[in-house]
């Protein structure tokens, strides 16, 4: 047997983590837990043998990208930690593209129904690890934009026409999946992603089971459908943490959306795709990936998600810190809006939630970011921020996940301005709203405003008591078990 080398890569996270072995072992075996992976017993002498090159076993492999990538707050790979890639339960990759619509409708299932079985406990639905930097932009560049010129058109090769008897039966069942798609979305807005993902997932399932009976019969409408829902089923793994089951659903809604030969749909959930790299900050790889669906679009795009795609490059531009192209970008987004509100038809029904209010509060986040940089820019990013918290509660009072993620920035703005009264009222009134939320990535905004404000004002007693009511309790689940807050800590206004 020849003789391990030790995982230098390993060994260099697992320095800088600040983890005892013991430490590491005991994360390693809840994690394991909530998967469902109850063999897996992990103790200091194992933990050991990985740092001298042993190669862990599924589902330790990543179980470890999550715990390092969670710990330092980026996508942490297995190559980067030195370990081999497992074998998936679900098959179909990123490097395979790309997939025939049977093939589409064939995953969809299967990782509906693995997420239905496994999800429960939340194992994310044995998702692969997550995709980064080049992994993820380039194969998704292949296939939108491949020399052959497969792009996003309509004038594809036409479904076969169905039988009459069965055309009206699916389009019947599609007007009944669009209006529950239209539930599901106002579902998420009021309540997150975590309390009824299932119901959702559930439904996404059946979808693709009717598109795996007769595909060729199934015309683009149900493909829409099938894309439209499994981006919502992504929106809500990501509200619950669930990093690479939501990267999952955004590359299956993808596909559906090139099978149902739907431009906006696609740039939206390439939008949807940049938010999540954004969050884990990978800013240059939502900037990779809206420039793909902008060409991939060939310049014919809805207004409403021409504005989606551009706020979210500007989300981009201000985490890199790039000022002139963030305002460049904030300013188009802002035009196109206007544009598809003068419009008889504001926009597809899946954009449904992307308001003025939506808008400003992604212009005001990239340019509180921003002015981490240019403390002037605190300024006008408290405007759009405070004007966006207002707009939701007077014309959006459903849409609680929004007015949240306004009041947070706004309070996180009136940090930079040096004002910790008028930031304690904004994250006061932020976690009163809070409670009605099923939403893990809530919660870790909430505690994050928090912890700065009160790093920068560790005198302000108000910004203090609302620190310590944050606080995630000692005990708390881990990132892939969706929880609310509790409710004694927070006081309602």
């Amino acid at each position: 047997m020849p003789e391990r080398v030790p995982n230098e890569l390993l060994g260099s996270w697992f320095a800088r983590s600040g983890w005892s072995k013991g430490e590491l072992a005991r994360l390693v075996n809840r994690r394991a837990r909530d998967l469902g992976a109850t063999h897996v017993a992990t103790d200091t002498s194992r933990v050991r043998r990985w740092l001298d090159g042993e190669q862990p076993r599924d589902p330790i492999p990543r179980i470890l990208t999550e715990l390092f990538g969670e710990r330092f707050g980026c996508v942490v790979t297995l190559s980067d930690l030195g370990l081999r890639e497992p074998a998936s339960p679900i098959a179909g990759t990123l490097t395979d593209l790309p997939w025939s619509g049977e093939r589409t409708a064939e995953l969809l299932a299967e990782f509906c129904r693995s997420d239905l079985i496994l999800g429960r406990r939340g194992a994310g639905g044995g998702a692969p690890p997550l995709a980064a930097g080049a992994a993820l932009v380039e194969p998704v560049k292949r296939w939108l934009l491949p020399a052959a010129g497969r792009v996003l058109t309509s004038d594809q090769a036409p479904m076969l026409p169905a039988p009459r008897s069965r055309a009206g039966r699916i389009q019947l069942l599609a007007e009944q999946l669009e209006e529950a798609a239209r539930t599901f979305r106002a579902w998420d807005a009021t309540a997150g992603g975590g309390i009824r993902r299932a119901a959702v997932v559930g439904q996404l399932y059946e979808v693709a089971e009717l598109l795996r009976q007769a595909p060729e019969h199934s015309g683009h409408r149900l493909f829409r459908i099938a894309a439209e829902i499994a981006l919502l089923a992504g929106e809500m793994a990501f509200d619950s943490r669930l990093q690479a089951t939501a990267q999952r659903y955004q590359i299956l809604a993808l596909h559906a959306a090139m099978e149902a030969a739907d431009r906006a749909l696609a740039v939206g959930i390439l939008a949807a795709m940049g938010r999540q790299q954004i969050h884990l900050k990978r800013a240059q790889d939502a900037l990779d990936l809206l420039a793909v669906g902008r060409s991939g679009a060939r310049g014919d795009l809805d207004p409403l998600a021409g504005s989606l795609a551009d706020a979210v490059e500007a989300r981009a531009f201000g985490a890199l810190g790039f000022a002139e192209a963030c305002q460049y970008s904030a300013e188009r987004a802002k035009a196109l809006h206007a544009k598809a509100r003068g419009q008889e038809r504001g926009g597809p029904d899946w954009l449904a939630w992307f308001t003025l209010a939506a808008l400003l509060t992604d212009i005001g986040l990239a340019r509180c970011d921003l002015a981490a940089r240019e403390p002037s820019v605190a300024v006008v990013a408290v405007t759009d921020l405070e004007a966006a918290a207002g707009l939701f509660e007077r014309e959006f009072p459903g849409h609680l996940r929004g007015r949240v993620a306004a009041l947070a920035g706004a309070a996180d703005a009136r940090v930079l301005l040096g004002d910790p009264s008028a930031a304690a009222e904004h994250l006061r009134a932020a976690t009163a709203l809070g409670v009605r939320l099923r939403s893990r990535h809530t919660e870790e905004r909430l505690r994050e405003v928090a912890a700065r404000a009160r790093h920068r004002f560790p005198q302000d007693a108000a910004l203090r008591e609302l620190s310590e009511r944050l606080r995630e309790p000692a005990g708390t689940a881990p990132a892939g078990i969706v929880t609310t807050f509790p409710a004694q800590a927070f006081t309602r206004t």
